[in-house]
């Protein structure tokens, strides 16, 4: 099955949700399964995190641009829990909102604000690797020495 039948299939199903190109976020996604969840460690935050592992781990990165610690992910849930009780009950929300990641996506499994939260750190995060990673042209500039 190509990608556009993909697409075409997931949206038939849930015509509310935004197409998924990777087959592996997809099946994450409409899975009930509590064991697909990844918990992201950042800062004060513990957050269940559903995608495919590549996914997960990208928004997890891109993320760790905004923290001076690393963003952790483990695959079991912390010692610590959940600690937003608002958080602890969004898994049982029907409908959580999808996150693009590059050719993927991830559904952050948080109350409101901790969701508003973490996509603010994500699109800072991807704005820094941006400035990172985006060549300089110094062929304009005099040298200094």
């Amino acid at each position: 099955m190509d990608s556009e039948e993909s697409q075409q299939r997931q949206s038939v199903t849930d015509p509310d949700s935004p197409p998924v190109p990777c087959e592996n976020c997809a099946a994450a996604l409409r899975s009930p399964e509590r064991s697909r969840y990844s918990f992201l460690l950042l800062d004060h935050l513990t957050t269940p995190i559903v995608g495919c592992e590549e996914h997960v781990a990208q928004f997890a990165s891109t993320c760790g641009y905004t923290t001076d610690d690393a963003a952790k992910l483990v695959e079991h849930r912390p010692a610590g829990g959940i600690r937003c009780p608002s958080c602890q009950l969004a898994g049982y929300t029907p409908r959580q909102p999808i996150i693009p990641v590059a050719d993927g996506a991830v559904a952050v499994h948080a109350c409101p604000e901790h969701q508003s939260e973490l996509l603010a750190r994500f699109r800072t995060g991807l704005e820094t690797q941006q400035r990172l990673t985006t060549t300089l042209d110094t062929s304009d500039r005099p040298d200094v020495l």
